[in-house]
């Protein structure tokens, strides 16, 4: 297997990991919890050209147009990354022959973009320490990335039969 054809199928994990998500998301915050975070996202790219990287409380930045579909295609596009970045690190074996460890120990190492650079970026401080309950935050962060990495392994494991 090349390269671009590993990095197709990580991008197809990726896709599907991220749908994993979502649906436990929506399942365990509901649509509005799910959609409103997504919004955020949208506004803070949407607005990053007039206030910068860095915000005081995104939730306190002027809405901007299209905000949700920007917030949402963006998280799709960083979930297709991951699963891209996920085929590089464990390579062909782990479509061939998928893990859970591998899933979902590279699942929860993904926390560290939001904590490390999204966050700040949001003035929610690193790992949402500007917050009012960021050990809530935290957990429920890493319960999401968890279950992105079972996304990553059930995703592989639907699709190690095609895999060559």
């Amino acid at each position: 297997m090349d390269f671009l054809e590993l990095m197709a199928w990580g991008s197809v994990l990726g896709l599907g990991a991220t749908l994993v998500t979502d649906c436990v998301g929506l399942l365990r915050q509901g649509f509005a919890a799910t959609h409103g975070f997504y919004c955020l996202v949208g506004r803070w790219l949407g607005s990053v050209h007039r206030q910068g990287l860095f915000h005081g409380d995104i939730r306190a930045t002027q809405p901007v147009q299209a905000e949700a579909a920007l917030g949402w295609a963006a998280h799709i596009g960083l979930g297709v990354v991951f699963g891209m970045g996920f085929a590089a690190l464990f390579g062909p074996g782990a479509l061939r022959m998928p893990q859970v460890w591998q899933g979902l120990s590279f699942g929860v190492l993904t926390i560290l973009v939001p904590w490390l650079v999204f966050q700040p970026f949001f003035g929610w401080g690193i790992a949402v320490s500007k917050t009012p309950e960021p050990w809530r935050m935290r957990l429920r962060g890493l319960i999401t990335h968890g279950v992105f990495g079972l996304g990553l392994w059930l995703s592989a494991l639907l699709l190690s039969g095609l895999v060559d």
